[in-house]
Formats: C-alpha cells, structure tokens, sequence
C-alpha cells in the first residue's frame, strides 16, 4: 500500500456514473436538502457528490489514499461500459454474462460506497465472526489469513474502511450467479431523449424492496443508468416495457425522499416540481406507500 496523500475531493458517486446525468454542456443542477435549496451555480461532476477526505485512511501510523487511487483504477472498465450504455447499446448486447457481471459489480461496489450506510457498514464489519471471516476471506485473491483480518477489524478503523470498500461487496452481492430465471433485466429508455431527460440522480439511487433481494438481485429493482435509461429488474411475467409519465414522476419523487443530501437534475425546473410533488407522501410512512406504488408497478 503506497502512502501519502495526493487526492482530496473523494467522489461516493463516481464521476464516469455522473455524466449520464448532465446537459449538452456537461452540467446539472445540484439541490442540497440540508439547507433547502439549489446550488447557487451549475455543477459538474468533478465538483459534486464528494466528500473531503472521505477514502483517507492511517495505515501504519500514516496517512494515505490509497483507496481512492485503487478506485480510480477500477473505474476505467466501468467507465466504458456506462459510455456504452450512453451511446445505446443494446438489451441483448448489454445483458451478456459480461456486461451483468459488470453492472453487478458496479451496484455492488457503489452500494458499499454511498454516506448513507457509514454508520452501517461500520457495525455490520465490527459484529462479523471469525467464522463468518474465515468463510469470507476465501473470495480474496490471493486469499487473505483470517485470524489476523478479524483482529484488524475490531482494532483499526482504516483496516475497516477498507474492507468496506473492496471486501463487502463481493462477500455480500451474489456476483456470479446469472439472472434468475423467474426474472428480466430490461432498460427502459425514454423515447424521446432530446425532449425528456429528466430521471434523478441523489445518493440514494437504489429503489428496492427487501435488501435481502438486492443483495442476491433476486427480486425487483429500478437503478437510474442515466437521466433517460432505468435499468429495472422484474419477474418474466411482467410484460411492462414501459413507465406511463406518471410512474416516471413517482419514482423520480421517491428518489428525491429518499435522498440523504443530494439530488442532482439536469431540468431544474422539473426538480422543483417533484420537491413540491413530494409533500404529498410526508414521513417514513409517505416513502414506504410510494415504495410500495413504484415497486407494485413492476412486480
């Protein structure tokens, strides 16, 4: 592990994830919801949904980022796949073993990735077993000892974050297992690009039901690709290849609530729409029934 710190703005949003979510001239609108309202200028992905510091660990008694840099190298084969998915590649294409591998692992790693679940993650590593360790660390290559990884847990905190950041989401995602065979991914593409894109991206960007089926995408999902592609997951028997505008609003307004902080829109006006549509579904009762309406929609 190379020490030293050279990086400081550490995205929990990628920016290659990012630019799907931008104007013609690679901005979008940034509302901040801790303080109610708009960024005061246009942002970029370079300059949103990043935390000072945030991949900034001690490792023997020193400061590095080295899993910001080991970010960055994973990035490049996502980078192209969502240049890919932007350019309109298509369904058959797109969901070969490679390119669900790809997405998987893309969901997985920025899962484990987002502010929301630092409190979480940080429990849910420190209550692991050594049993339950010496299972995971089988998934490592090379393998790493258990022994001495459960002791680094329950003593070093930058030892924790990483194991967050690379570990969790391969001993926690089911990775390599094909798309279950009562379930179909699809894209829904907004069918008129050029007059409507105006899906949400925040950092909360996972609609699901049970985390139990993310975690084996088992069940439904809807995770915005772009401002104008979803990729939904859904049973075989759901013939839906669509959202009426009304759904889009609902998921765009449940995306919204759901939102830690963030939320980023390349139609400011609409944003503004949805933040005033939203009051209709207050408290954690409104976001479970609106939940439970988007999620009826594709299952």
């Amino acid at each position: 592990m190379k020490l030293g710190v050279t990086s400081f703005d550490h995205h929990f949003i990628p920016r290659l994830y990012l630019k799907g979510f931008c104007r013609s001239d690679g901005t979008f609108d940034v509302y901040d919801k801790q303080y109610g309202e708009f960024k005061k200028t246009p942002q970029s992905p370079a300059t949103a949904f990043f935390e000072k510091g945030k991949n900034t660990i001690k490792f023997r008694g020193q400061r590095t980022d080295h899993i910001e840099k080991q970010y960055s190298e994973l990035e490049s084969s996502f980078g192209q796949l969502f240049n890919l998915i932007r350019g309109g590649i298509s369904s058959d294409t797109l969901f070969n073993s490679e390119g669900v591998y790809l997405l998987k692992r893309y969901m997985a790693i920025q899962f484990w990735r987002l502010p929301r679940f630092d409190e979480f993650a940080d429990q849910y590593i420190r209550a692991l077993t050594l049993a339950e360790i010496e299972h995971i660390c089988t998934v490592t290559k090379p393998p790493v000892p258990s022994q001495k990884t459960f002791e680094l847990i329950q003593s070093d905190a930058g030892f924790r974050h990483y194991f967050r950041c690379f570990i969790l989401p391969l001993c926690t995602f089911n990775l390599n297992r094909p798309i279950p065979d009562a379930m179909k991914w699809i894209i829904l593409d907004v069918e008129k690009p050029g007059e409507w894109s105006n899906h949400l991206c925040c950092d909360a960007p996972f609609i699901f039901g049970s985390p139990e089926s993310l975690l084996k995408f088992s069940g439904s999902f809807i995770f915005p690709l772009s401002n104008s592609k979803l990729l939904v997951s859904k049973p075989q028997i759901n013939k839906t290849s669509s959202f009426d505008p009304i759904m889009s609003t609902k998921i765009s307004i449940l995306l919204y609530l759901q939102a830690r902080r963030y939320v980023a829109t390349s139609n400011r006006g609409y944003l503004e729409k949805i933040i005033k549509l939203s009051e209709s579904y207050a408290g954690m009762t409104g976001i479970m029934r609106l939940q439970s309406e988007v999620l009826a929609y594709v299952e």
